[in-house]
């Protein structure tokens, strides 16, 4: 049986809600990133002095569009940064399928770590979306995207509710992600996958 602290890191690890999925150095400036339409990477929303608040769901990304799937996969890591350092998943949740393993696991790894007392500093993620290619079915019935997401991190610690911490490092994941437009609903967020 894995320890509480074993079972967090890999589960959150899986999600990138928690830092430390590789020992990387991240490479900023990458020439062949892109993370916006803009080619700017996104910059973390939260700051360890501020009271973190929800990101809002931006304009670009309630449209079926290739910009609205690069909007709403920026939009998801700005819901990561936020979760994992308020334990708020309720939105996170909201936009990942119940089918996600990855999402799932990570979502619960966090709830689980901040109802038991434990906390989260630092570890904010910056996103570049490497790639981004549309998906068809055989009916034309879906619409969605393939995308591969690089990651960097920053330091981070992960504090337990008996006061241990554990320090991690910053560091690059790169990641698979599917993402589906529901006529209704908008983009949600099916498969998250490290590479």
């Amino acid at each position: 049986m894995r320890s509480l602290r074993a079972a967090l890191a890999a589960s959150l690890a899986a999600l990138a809600l928690l830092a430390g999925c590789s020992d990387d150095d991240p490479s900023p400036g990458d020439p062949g990133s892109t993370s916006t339409p803009t080619d700017k990477p996104e910059t973390p929303t939260s700051s360890a002095t501020a009271k973190p608040t929800e990101p809002a769901l931006p304009d670009a990304a309630t449209k079926a569009t290739e910009a609205g799937a690069r909007a709403f996969i920026t939009y998801y890591w700005d819901l990561i940064n936020y979760a994992q350092v308020t334990g708020d998943v309720k939105a996170l949740k909201r936009v990942s399928a119940s089918s996600c393993e990855g999402c799932n696991a990570g979502i619960e790894g966090v709830r689980e770590h901040y109802q038991s007392g434990g906390r989260v500093i630092g570890g904010a993620h910056r996103i570049a979306i490497k790639s981004l290619s549309e998906l068809s079915t055989s009916s034309g019935n879906a619409f969605g995207f393939h995308g591969v997401v690089r990651a960097s991190h920053d330091d981070q610690t992960i504090i337990s509710s008996d006061g241990s911490e554990d320090v991690r490092g910053p560091g690059t994941d790169t990641f698979d992600v599917y993402l589906l437009w529901l006529e209704k609903a908008g983009w949600r967020l099916d498969v998250m996958e490290v590479r």
